[in-house]
């Protein structure tokens, strides 16, 4: 009876895992589509113009939002190949710290470098 709860926990755990999964992927769509529209119609400009459009505080707001998401989702997702293709407890268990550890360090510079934009 103790190994069924175990499952029934794990199967609890896997459902949460894929509700967030796919309520990332649905923050990142519009993101990313506004994104994209974003640096489409800033192709022609020069680089200070390019900061200064960064600088924009709604767009600096977004541009973190989206990092953040897109981090996240790529974070949920890794995880799960992992988990899915490694068999080994050790290896897996490493395997995903060393993704999540990555993944958050690059959150961290991502972040810093946009902070590091809008002051200055």
């Amino acid at each position: 009876m103790f190994e069924n709860k175990n499952k029934t926990n794990e199967f609890h755990s896997g459902i949460s895992h894929w509700k967030v999964q796919r309520i990332s992927a649905m923050i990142n769509i519009p993101l990313v589509i506004w994104f994209v529209i974003s640096v489409l119609s800033l192709k022609e400009y020069s680089f200070n113009e390019n900061v200064n459009w960064l600088m924009q505080p709604i767009n600096c707001i977004l541009v973190t939002l989206m990092l953040t998401s897109l981090l996240y989702h790529s974070s949920l997702g890794l995880q799960v190949v992992i988990e899915d293709y490694i068999s080994d407890l050790k290896i897996r268990k490493f395997l995903i710290l060393s993704s999540k550890t990555t993944f958050f360090l690059l959150l961290a510079i991502s972040i810093g470098s946009i902070i590091n934009i809008y002051i200055k």
